[in-house]
């Protein structure tokens, strides 16, 4: 019977130490190979809904192919190693997936997928009647472009690092910015904010591979992202023919949108669409939970839960929220 990455740690919660085995749909998010006394063996996390585990294979048959299996169904074996959950693939088969899978597989629900997507269409038609507009248009104008981009993460491990999230990444993006571009009440450049909101992450196409496995590309390997937008930036201006005024506009504001990662060059961010895109951007990429994170909140849960019980051990739970606390009695008068 197929099992969840959540049903599995749980099941391992419980185990005792003892070794088990089970069966799964997982992504393959990522892959790496290492040399072994053995041989070659494959380090793969694998990935669906609900969560997510590290796995390894030994056996050749088992790591030829699986960096490029998208999706397996697969048997491990876990148990325990070290003091934490081990578990090692002892057979898989590539699994076939629609679109709808793979963000399923993600983590992601395909309704609000569609949704985040009808928010960036409607954007894109705003920008239209523009030479923003022309400029998008003319980045999605190449056969599959926009599909690819749809599907796109924003990136292998830091944020929204799943299928759908740079679609994800921008949506907030965006929203945040016309939040801060409207709370000051100045007039601003609207088009040329969503230009931005396209266009800053755009080179991720060029990045990172598509889901399910999600990784490097040659390209992202040899240069940041924002060069790739660039470069897509700079292919697009030439095909709708824009003035070099605007072309620059937009380079500095894909720049200055990473500013805030030290990426940018030391040229000052020019107007309020190019701040408010920049803070946006930080924002949104710091939504996603480090590890460090993740253990941090654990043990923050931990102590609140320990504090609830002392605190319920002493009887706070009887306490009536309309009744006044009961005063101590004097025990004689204090002399300092």
């Amino acid at each position: 019977m197929a099992k969840t990455v959540e049903q599995i740690r749980s099941e391992y919660g419980t185990a005792g130490g003892r070794a088990f085995f089970a069966e799964g749909r997982f992504a393959v998010v990522n892959c790496t190979f290492k040399d072994g006394r053995n041989g070659r063996f494959a380090t793969v996390e694998l990935r669906d809904g609900t969560g997510s585990f590290t796995a390894r294979a030994f056996d050749a048959p088992l790591v030829a192919g699986i960096d490029t299996a998208g999706a397996i169904d697969a048997r491990v074996k876990v148990e325990e190693y070290n003091g934490s959950m081990s578990a090692i693939i002892n057979a898989w088969d590539a699994a076939e997936l629609s679109t709808d899978d793979i963000l399923r597989l993600g983590g992601l629900d395909p309704d609000v997928h569609a949704s985040r997507v009808a928010t960036l269409d409607a954007w894109l038609d705003e920008c239209d009647g523009t030479v923003y507009g022309d400029v998008l248009r003319a980045c999605f104008a190449a056969p599959g472009t926009r599909d690819d981009f749809c599907m796109a993460p924003a990136a292998v491990r830091l944020h929204h690092a799943e299928p759908g999230g740079l679609v994800r990444h921008l949506v907030e993006v965006g929203l945040a910015g016309l939040a801060l571009l409207d709370s000051t009440g100045e007039e601003y450049d609207r088009p040329y904010f969503l230009a931005g909101v396209f266009l800053h992450d755009l080179g991720k196409l060029d990045t990172y591979t598509l889901p399910p496995t999600i990784s490097y590309t040659a390209a992202g390997l040899l240069g940041e992202h924002q060069v790739w937008s660039i470069f897509r930036l700079g292919k697009a201006c030439a095909k709708v023919g824009v003035s070099a005024s605007i072309e620059a506009k937009l380079v500095h504001i894909i720049e200055q949108a990473h500013g805030a990662y030290r990426h940018a060059q030391w040229q000052e961010p020019l107007g309020t669409e190019v701040k408010a895109l920049a803070n946006a951007d930080f924002f949104s990429s710091r939504l996603g939970e480090t590890d460090k994170e993740r253990r941090s909140q654990e043990a923050l849960d931990q102590l609140l839960a320990d504090e609830a019980s002392a605190g319920a051990a002493r009887g706070f739970e009887t306490l009536d929220a309309d009744s006044e606390p009961s005063q101590p009695e004097a025990a004689g008068p204090v002399l300092f």
